[in-house]
């Protein structure tokens, strides 16, 4: 067998350690390199810059704008939640999520408003000739004050304004459940004074609300004026070339 012994360094001479310092600075810089790269492509792909033929998703509570080609795959996206029932003008009940895939329109109000509502419901009559041109396009009136709005006065509502549209249902169902949609899922959290009850309440907003054919919320637009009205179009368009 063997000995290898270890030979002393004479003196004067000293061990020449630049080869591991460089080889260790160059990994070090080459391993920096590839994970800063990393880090940026995915930032990039999970958050990417502002599309024009592309109709954003809104995430968490801030609802920042993102735009993605794998929404599943993205947690915290404003979404119609599962299991949410309601109950139509005409008795019926469904799960909003659930019931249909068509592109939707949703809109808060009750039937005894002498506010905002009526203009609401007026403004989206006065548009539906510009909306005819997507066929399939649902449109959800969904009342904040469902203890009253029963399926019969909805109805009456409905005829009131000679709605006829087989596409526009108006909707009832359990109060908190209603406001937790309204404020969590469209960020419609506005509060009145309540003469009658002496405190804030929850009340709506005069929004409309756009949502994919996969209920992810994709626009928010003020029903008053035609500013916002022709943005809508605008994006109905968008959107209805992606399905």
């Amino acid at each position: 067998m063997q000995i290898f012994e270890s030979k002393p360094i004479p003196n004067g001479m000293k061990p020449n350690l630049y080869f591991g310092k460089s080889f260790s600075k160059s990994t070090s810089l080459f391993l920096f390199c590839f994970f800063f790269s990393f880090v940026l492509g995915t930032c990039k792909e999970s958050q990417s810059s502002p599309e024009t033929d592309s109709l954003p998703y809104f995430l968490g509570k801030d609802f920042d704008p993102i735009w993605t080609k794998a929404p599943n795959e993205t947690s915290g996206l404003q979404q119609i939640p599962e299991g949410f029932k309601l109950t139509n003008h005409l008795g019926k009940q469904i799960l909003l999520r659930e019931h249909s895939p068509k592109i939707s329109l949703v809109v808060f109000f009750y039937a005894t408003c002498r506010g905002i509502c009526p203009m609401i419901t007026k403004n989206i009559i006065q548009i539906e000739p510009l909306l005819s041109e997507f066929k399939d396009l649902e449109i959800s009136s969904i009342s904040i004050n469902p203890k009253e709005d029963t399926p019969a006065v909805l109805s009456k509502y409905r005829t009131l304004y000679k709605i006829q549209n087989p596409n526009w249902n108006f909707y009832t169902g359990e109060p908190e459940i209603i406001e937790s949609f309204a404020k969590t899922t469209c960020g419609a959290e506005v509060e009145g004074f309540s003469v009658e009850k002496n405190k804030y309440e929850f009340v709506h907003t005069e929004n409309i609300f756009l949502f994919d054919g996969k209920k992810y919320l994709r626009g928010i637009y003020r029903a008053k004026g035609t500013g916002d009205i022709q943005r809508l179009v605008a994006d109905l368009r968008i959107l209805t070339k992606q399905k």
